[in-house]
């Protein structure tokens, strides 16, 4: 057991046992000299007796003086420690040290806690921990479970709010350590906790943030857009949320809303309708100026004068406003509206950081805000593209139709007008070009909407390929190309005949505009054992530029600036997307003055012999 004991412990043992000696010698001594006052001829019966006193206690002053030098660097260095430590509590200001007894007792305070909580050492001393945390907390048994955990884990960290002595609260992170004895008895504990409000608002904003890239999709629609931008504001850092838009009047009205509370969100529209002025703060204020406006702390049972007689007065008492922070939307110089937080939590007051991180949310609102009305107008204008182009179809065809047939029936009677045969098949040409720039418009309307449905029947890719160039035979002769099919049979699959029709014809359309004078060749492959068909278009004209092969299939690109070969960029656009509907592929090979091919491959399934039947019977 002696073991255990410290060396103060020791020493202590040794001085407590020499006073017990001296004590006892003291004693024989007294006892000696008492008994020779009253006994003169008893002195020699007792010099051994005096002198083996005298003797005892020289020894016992000489090991008092020893035990007494050994004892003082000690004592002197326990003063040190104890000048330390509290040098040490005094001098670290950033976080609050304190001491607690097993009970939960504060027992020392260190002068970063008063900083941080305001609580002095007088105040707090001797009161238990419990005071410091809010209310919900304590009513859970939070502090306690803490310490048990601390005590049987030895150490315990974590997160929660705290109190400070004016009833503010901080988001703090504490680390409580227990502190045992050497035979294993809690003596304590040690806490050291910061305020890290700051930083956890900082986190809370990037994940605000991050969230709202992901929410506020142009896509959605302005409505959708103004609804999922007050959901993300509350409850995290808004009780309430409005969003104000401009009217055709000039005024502002409230787009949408979000309360934390459902049952108070019904009665918040009929405050929310009324008109604010321009000369009061308030939403309208903040769209008529694009200037941020921001209260900090507000009273509820006492408004500030600026806003008591305002129209927000109203909404403002209904929730209990303690803090209110309003700023604009606003993309490149216009203000598209204003973004207002309410907040009726005693803790809760917005600041500087609120009010930049709410100005960074609100100009990505505002631009999101800006791009779902450009592709709400975008979408407008390719819906009406796309009912033009559905309009002028059928004239078209009928054009095409009665152009064709005046050809035939005119041409054999006037053998000798050639520019009465040339003018006619010039103006069937112009008007097939026509028509596939109407259909590819068509296209265009119905991929931009999202509205291109396939309409997948059985089908024979090379009858498609042979129909294909038959109808480009007299463009082909008006070019000087020689136009060939290779299309073995066994081609069956299930597609979209329309939408593959528009895909041989766009690449047969650019392979004789671009190969004039030079054969044409139009292949289609089958692969059975990879469920593959491979459908190619090559023609031998100057070929296509390596860095220009890259952008060839994006919309209204064109890699030619000959104006012979007028086009707007549509058709090999048109030609991908189809494609690719299809769960297909399309690539381009070229070299310059070695013409290109376009190679499509598309996923197929083969045809039973009892489909191949009834496709042939219907």
């Amino acid at each position: 057991m002696l073991r255990r004991w410290t060396f103060a412990q020791r020493v202590g043992a040794g001085l407590s046992a020499c006073l017990l000696a001296g004590l006892i010698l003291l004693a024989t001594l007294v006892s000696a000299t008492h008994t020779l006052a009253v006994d003169d001829g008893a002195f020699l019966h007792h010099v051994s007796d005096i002198l083996v006193g005298l003797l005892g206690l020289g020894a016992l002053i000489a090991l008092v003086m020893v035990l007494r030098n050994a004892l003082g660097p000690m004592h002197e260095e326990a003063l040190r420690s104890e000048q330390r430590l509290h040098l040490f509590m005094d001098g670290v200001s950033d976080y609050a040290l304190c001491f607690l007894e097993p009970d939960g007792k504060v027992s020392c305070w260190s002068t970063g806690a008063e900083r941080l909580t305001g609580w002095t050492s007088s105040d707090i001393v001797g009161q238990r921990a419990e005071v410091l945390h809010v209310p919900d907390a304590v009513t859970h048994g939070l502090p306690a479970s803490h310490r048990e955990r601390a005590a049987r884990e030895r150490r315990l960290q974590s997160e929660g709010w705290r109190l400070r002595k004016d009833g503010s609260r901080f988001w703090a992170e504490t680390l409580l350590t227990a502190l045992y004895a050497e035979g294993g008895t809690l003596q304590g504990y040690a806490e050291v906790t910061r305020d890290i409000t700051e930083r956890k608002r900082t986190e809370r904003m990037q994940a605000l943030l991050a969230e709202a890239g992901r929410v506020l999709q142009p896509q959605a629609g302005a409505k959708e857009l103004g609804a999922a931008l007050t959901r993300l504001c509350v409850p995290e850092i808004a009780d309430a949320c409005v969003l104000y838009l401009p009217d055709g009047s000039g005024d502002v009205r409230p787009g949408a809303v979000t309360c934390a509370d459902a049952a108070t969100q019904t009665r918040l529209w009929e405050p929310l309708m009324r008109r604010p002025s321009l000369d009061e703060p308030g939403p309208a204020r903040v769209v008529h100026t694009g200037r941020a406006e921001r209260f900090a702390e507000v009273d509820p049972d006492r408004l500030p004068p600026s806003v008591s007689d305002s129209a927000s007065a109203e909404l403002w008492r209904a929730l209990g406003v303690r803090s209110a922070l309003s700023v604009p939307l606003v993309v490149d110089n216009r203000v598209l509206g204003a973004l207002c937080l309410l907040s009726t939590r005693p803790h809760r007051h917005y600041g500087a950081v609120d009010q930049a991180f709410l100005e960074e949310l609100s100009a990505r609102a505002a631009l999101a805000l800006d791009n779902a009305r450009l592709m709400a107008a975008t979408q407008n204008a390719l819906e009406l593209i796309g009912v033009a182009a559905h309009d002028l179809g059928t004239p078209l065809s009928s054009l095409q139709l009665r152009l064709r047939r005046v050809r035939l029936q005119c041409a054999p009677a006037h053998t000798d007008d050639t520019r009465l045969r040339e003018g006619l098949l010039l103006a069937e040409e112009e008007t097939k070009r026509l028509g596939r720039l109407v259909h590819n418009l068509l296209d265009l309307s119905r991929l931009s909407g999202g509205r291109l449905v396939l309409e997948a029947q059985p089908m024979d890719l090379a009858e498609l390929a042979h129909e294909v160039a038959s109808r480009h035979e007299d463009q082909a002769a008006a070019a000087g190309c020689a136009l060939t099919v290779h299309a073995p049979s066994g081609a069956r699959g299930r597609w979209d005949r329309q939408r593959l029709d528009r895909v041989l014809t766009n690449l047969v359309s650019n392979a004789l505009k671009f190969g004039r004078g030079q054969p044409v060749e139009v292949h289609v492959d089958v692969d059975e054992d990879a469920h593959r068909i491979r459908m190619s278009v090559r023609d031998h004209g100057a070929g296509i530029p390596q860095e220009a092969q890259q952008r060839l299939f994006t919309r209204f690109e064109r890699v030619t600036t000959d104006s012979r070969a007028p086009g707007f960029g549509l058709g090999l656009y048109i030609v991908r997307q189809l494609v690719e509907a299809h769960g297909g592929t399309i690539r381009v090979h070229s070299r310059l003055g070695e013409g290109a091919e376009f190679t499509v491959e598309l996923p197929f399934t083969p045809e039973t012999p009892a489909e191949v039947v009834s496709s042939i019977r219907a």
